[in-house]
């Protein structure tokens, strides 16, 4: 391209004369307007050194303002952004930055760059990676950062967590466990869950030995002042993993488990018993969970009824996590219904509570949306099944209620309550048990959608 048209693009170099911050933002921000409009491969050709000089000189908003753009560069052209070395050293010398926001873009940029083979390898190699390794070695919160980086990298693919691996971050990640920093080891356990949600990751850790590590650091971790505050991320840990591979963690972590239905039992930290119900319902939204928690026999018998208490009893927060909980427990497509599953669920809803269908319906008719909403997921996972079906069918009003239109009011609650109607319409089972009749009012209503309307004719009379 000629120098002359080079000239016609927006340069950044005034950026860095002697004007006040606020004069820079307003650049700034007339900048990446007119940048918008131009290609990333135009960008990147036409302002490349400018931005290496900038990440390195520029003050913060004109720094925000070089890894915007480049963050859009990673997104639609990153095989061209992974060719600049000296950019790329640049933009990972942000990780560093005092600035989070920053350090973030920095992050996200290396991220697009590392789902790339090509990419991938230019980060964990050269220059770029040893101004990782430099970078890792500033303090505690960049060297995090660093681990962020690589973990994120890492459950993109087998072949990433292979590179990610060989570069012995993820062996540093896990030895930080080790540490006397309560903190550290939080921050540590945090990214550990997030690896483990996926498949290579879960085999990564488990061939060296951490999983077993946890669950011994687990085991003890009322022997230190400060194990409790590890719990929340052992919960998560643990309960990632039972997601994936209910029967096996449930019939071997013991510990894991009287931590999940201890904090749901117990009238303990209202945190950690929110976190235990969401991990419950993970657990249970799938049909091999359902049936390795069946197998704690009394265990879950009372964890159920605890949750119906926390359902009719508790801070609308929790009682919103709970009915979410309870429609994952219930909720068995008809691809997979059995006649074990549907014995299992069936019992599992009359532990709830006295009454279970009522409490819920009654909960469900409430003018509130952070407990509606939850309460119709509920009916919707009955909906699914014939057991839940004829609870519907033998409870009296109702069939009504379902299709009256003017019982809900908000979007919210139309929503909510179409996806019931959905279920039941698309049952195999609706016209044996509901009756044709009813079968085929349910049909119109779902095929006319959630915001239908009924038209009114109106007739005007000319006065005499």
């Amino acid at each position: 391209m000629s120098s002359q048209t080079c000239q016609s693009y927006p340069s950044l170099s005034a950026l860095t004369h002697k004007i006040s911050r606020t004069q820079q933002e307003v650049c700034c921000s007339v900048l990446e307007r007119m940048l918008g409009s131009l290609s990333s491969a135009l960008i990147l050709e036409n302002l490349h050194h400018e931005f290496i000089r900038l990440l390195q000189q520029g003050s913060e908003p004109v720094q925000s303002l070089c890894l915007s753009q480049l963050l859009r560069v990673s997104a639609e052209s990153p095989e061209l952004l992974c060719q600049s070395t000296d950019l790329m050293v640049g933009i990972t010398s942000q990780i560093a930055s005092p600035n989070q926001q920053l350090a973030c873009m920095a992050t996200t940029i290396l991220v697009n760059i590392g789902e790339t083979p090509g990419g991938l390898g230019a980060l964990y190699s050269g220059p770029i990676f040893e101004t990782l390794q430099a970078v890792m070695a500033k303090d505690d919160t960049v060297r995090y950062r660093v681990y962020q980086l690589v973990v994120q990298i890492s459950t993109i693919s087998p072949e990433a967590l292979e590179m990610s691996s060989q570069t012995g971050v993820l062996t540093k990640l896990i030895n930080e466990m080790q540490t006397d920093d309560i903190l550290l080891q939080l921050n540590c356990l945090e990214l550990l869950s997030d690896l483990a949600q996926t498949s290579q990751g879960l085999t990564f850790l488990d061939q060296q030995g951490t999983v077993k590590r946890l669950e011994e650091m687990m085991a003890t971790v009322g022997e230190s002042p400060f194990g409790p505050y590890l719990l929340p991320g052992f919960l998560k840990f643990f309960g990632g993993l039972a997601r994936f591979h209910p029967k096996e963690v449930l019939s071997h972590f013991q510990v894991f488990l009287n931590l999940l239905f201890d904090a749901i039992n117990d009238k303990g930290d209202p945190s950690m018993k929110c976190l235990a119900i969401d991990t419950l319902g993970s657990i249970s939204s799938t049909p091999e969970g359902k049936s390795a928690l069946e197998k704690q026999g009394n265990t879950m018998t009372e964890c159920l009824a605890n949750l119906g208490k926390i359902i009719k009893n508790s801070p609308s927060d929790m009682r919103a996590r709970a009915l979410v909980t309870l429609a994952n427990l219930l909720k068995i497509q008809v691809a997979d219904q059995t006649e074990e599953l549907l014995r299992i669920t069936q019992n599992w809803f009359s532990r709830i509570c006295a009454n279970p269908f009522e409490v819920i319906w009654n909960i469900a008719k409430q003018p509130f949306s952070d407990l509606k909403v939850p309460a119709m997921l509920v009916l919707q996972s009955l909906a699914l099944t014939p057991w839940g079906q004829q609870l519907m069918n033998n409870a009296a009003g109702f069939k009504e209620y379902l299709l009256d239109r003017a019982m809900e009011n908000t979007k919210e609650g139309k929503e909510a309550k179409f996806h019931v109607v959905q279920a039941i319409a698309e049952s195999p089972t609706t016209a044996d048990i509901f009756g044709r009749p009813y079968y085929m009012q349910v049909t119109e209503f779902f095929r006319q959608g959630a915001f239908f309307v009924q038209a009114q004719s109106e007739v005007a009379y000319e006065e005499s």
